[in-house]
């Protein structure tokens, strides 16, 4: 048997330490191998690591999150390097004011937030940043009067609050002045003329939960041109009547109970309108 002394170095040292190598480069390999779900709707929780991960094999492509209940600030930094076409963390129900700062540089076209229903006013204020193509906060059914101005601010081409169901005659004053398109189809009350006028700039636009139109808001919701669903209207005055009458486009009156005869004469002028089949003779 050779001496010890005999057993070159290097296969001594192999001998030795390769089990512990192989272990670590196994170790490794099971780290790395902890593969996040096909389906990123069912992940429940991120780090910044796999976060990354996830930014960089869907660069351009659109990422859901939709099963995130919450992100930290440092991985929604991360998320916010998305450039695909949408990012939906739709399952967010809140969002810190600094996760907002974050996500606001979104470098991708669409952000998608609509679980969130309360926003605070820094939070809203960071969002107004959002330079993108659109910004989705359908699950919000208020706004405070700072929020609906920061948001009013916002410097996407689009908004979306269609969860909205009441806004103050402040909030709507401020939220009018967003550059965009803004939809809110989910309002109950609308009194603002401004907001309407601004509404009214959609192409397609619903207010079903709409039950009464002052006629100054028929006059501005009037210049619409294109699809106008008001079908949850009861009743118009003579004077929003006739205003309407000159809208430019499909318009849904369908749920209208009472109507002068007036009105429901120059309401039936235009072909365009649907009216209940009482009012249509």
């Amino acid at each position: 048997m050779p001496s010890r002394s005999a057993v070159p170095d290097d296969v001594a040292w192999w001998a030795r330490y390769a089990p512990m190598i192989v272990l670590t480069v196994a170790c490794s390999v099971a780290v790395g191998a902890d593969e996040l779900p096909a389906d990123t709707n069912q992940i429940k929780s991120l780090t910044v690591e796999q976060a990354k991960h996830l930014i960089a094999s869907n660069a351009w492509r659109n990422l859901s999150l939709n099963g995130l209940a919450a992100v930290t600030c440092d991985v929604a930094k991360v998320l916010a390097q998305h450039q695909g076409d949408h990012l939906h963390l739709d399952g967010l129900t809140t969002l810190s004011d600094e996760a907002a700062k974050a996500l606001a540089q979104h470098k991708g076209p669409c952000l998608h937030l609509n679980g969130l229903t309360t926003l605070s006013d820094e939070a809203a204020k960071s969002l107004s940043q959002h330079k993108r193509i659109c910004l989705n906060l359908n699950g919000l059914t208020t706004l405070s009067d700072k929020a609906a101005e920061a948001l009013g601010q916002h410097q996407g081409l689009l908004l979306n609050l269609d969860g909205l169901t009441t806004l103050s005659d402040e909030g709507a004053k401020v939220l009018s002045q967003h550059k965009g398109r803004l939809s809110t189809d989910g309002l109950t009350s609308l009194t603002n003329a401004e907001l309407a006028a601004k509404l009214a700039q959609k192409s397609v636009l619903r207010l079903n939960g709409l039950t009464t139109l002052t006629d100054e808001v028929a006059k501005a919701l009037a210049q619409h041109k294109g699809g106008l669903d008001l079908d949850g209207l009861t009743t118009l005055s003579d004077e929003a009547a006739k205003a309407l009458a000159h809208h430019e486009g499909l318009l849904d009156l369908s749920g209208l109970h009472t109507l002068s005869e007036a009105a429901a004469k120059a309401l039936r002028a235009n072909p365009d309108i649907y009216l209940p089949r009482k009012f249509e003779q």
